[in-house]
């Protein structure tokens, strides 16, 4: 019978499941990690690229480089909290506008918004930019 166990025991049967447990699965462990914060850059990034469009479309829909910036700030404010960024990120968000003549509304002008926030699980800056054209027609 202690022979009969010896034998079973001494048998290479089972250990391919036994080392894929041990070495597959700590790295499907690390896969899954990476992914998952992969996917939260890759959300923060879309947000501060729909903040910036966003912020400068509404930017050059109004009617002077005043009201430009305060329409876009609120925009900015309001689409953050529809598009789900907490109230300390929103306090981080900040817009710089880049403006190829003065007044930025000039016409065949062009305006850049960089916008950027600090992402509050991972506390690292994120930015983003738009281009507007504006049309020599205006």
């Amino acid at each position: 019978m202690l022979r009969a166990l010896r034998t079973r025991l001494a048998g290479e049967s089972g250990s391919a499941i036994v080392e894929f447990v041990a070495l597959a699965i700590p790295l499907f462990i690390l896969i899954f990690i990476y992914l998952n914060n992969f996917a939260s850059v890759s959300g923060n990034e879309e947000i501060v690229r729909v903040l910036a469009r966003e912020g400068l479309r509404a930017y050059v829909a109004s009617d002077s480089d005043h009201a430009g910036r305060e329409l876009s700030a609120q925009a900015l404010s309001v689409i953050a909290t529809h598009l789900g960024l907490t109230p300390g990120e929103i306090t981080t968000l900040s817009a710089r506008y880049d403006c190829s003549d003065n007044p930025c509304l000039s016409s065949n002008g062009r305006i850049r918004i960089t916008v950027s926030y600090i992402d509050a699980q991972s506390h690292r800056t994120i930015e983003a930019s738009a281009q507007e054209h504006i049309s020599p027609w205006m």
